[in-house]
């Protein structure tokens, strides 16, 4: 399919078709492109930088098995969340091909409404979705630069490494799936800053440590299936609690400090009767030589 002659839209829609090939050669070089949805395709190759107006990028389900790249920090519009507060404007056009459109004539749907329409205000929205693919690598720190995301998901996929320090400067986040990979490490900290964090899932990995506590990391339950993670959340004691808890049970401490005043009484006791038999037994002889 050939899209590279699309000019001046704003709303690319291609999901559930089989469209193949490198995804960077399939797109169009489009300046005014702000949401790209190619979900459930099979689509190789890297994920686009180069498209700086993006606000929503959805291209879950393909076969991408590049990593994620520093230059993600590239999409602009996904860094700063501008004050808008009026809908997206009806007049501009959404270029949408739903289905098994693949065999046909190009389908070029203008849309007078946004009724229906799965999209939020773009223009105030920002979602990334690469989940469901065969994504490799590292995290980049680079991500947490998106400072605008309110949605970000990288499940399913095979990314390594450990969670960045730098998420923790996703300030407007309200979701972040990072599950069914192969993430190792602690959880950082930062994510204690997450303030508009409502839904977390780091489940399926290979996490270790404590989970953070403060917050709204207590209200969480993604955790699962990290056998190196404990902490009240999924209610496993840290090793350190149990380091510190004696582990003679309450009446076993009580025995243990009875005996131990039974010893240190033996211990006082026998030097001081010893003396003090010598004394009676050498003032009851010098009474009896009188």
């Amino acid at each position: 399919m050939n899209l590279t002659k699309l000019v001046n839209i704003q709303i690319l829609d291609i999901h559930e078709n089989n469209i193949t090939g490198n995804l960077q050669d399939t797109l169009p070089q489009i300046q005014t492109l702000k949401v790209l949805v190619l979900r459930n395709n099979s689509l190789q190759g890297y994920i686009p930088t180069n498209l700086t107006s993006l606000r929503i990028i959805e291209l879950s389900w393909n076969n991408l098995t590049e990593s994620i790249p520093q230059e993600i920090q590239n999409l602009k519009n996904m860094i700063e969340t501008p004050q808008v507060s009026t809908p997206y404007p009806i007049s501009h056009s959404i270029w949408s091909v739903q289905e098994n459109f693949v065999n046909r004539d190009v389908v070029v749907s203008w849309k007078k409404s946004f009724q229906g329409v799965a999209f939020p205000n773009i223009e105030t929205y920002c979602l990334l979705d690469l989940s469901h693919n065969r994504i490799s690598g590292e995290s980049p720190s680079s991500l947490g630069n998106l400072k605008a995301l309110k949605l970000l998901n990288i499940s399913h996929n095979m990314i390594s490494g450990r969670i960045p320090v730098s998420f923790g400067d996703l300030q407007n986040i309200e979701s972040l799936d990072l599950s069914h990979n192969e993430i190792s490490g602690p959880i950082p900290q930062s994510l204690l800053n997450l303030v508009q964090l409502t839904v977390l899932d780091v489940s399926n990995n290979k996490l270790t440590g404590k989970i953070p506590v403060g917050r709204k990391m207590g209200t969480m339950n993604g955790f699962e299936n990290n056998t190196g993670l404990y902490g009240m959340q999924i209610k496993v004691t840290c090793p350190e609690d149990i380091r510190s808890l004696s582990p003679l049970k309450g009446g076993d401490r009580e025995d243990e400090k009875q005996s131990w005043f039974l010893w240190e009484g033996t211990w006082v006791g026998f030097p001081v009767g010893f003396f003090t038999t010598i004394l009676i037994m050498g003032y009851f002889l010098d009474f009896l030589r009188q």
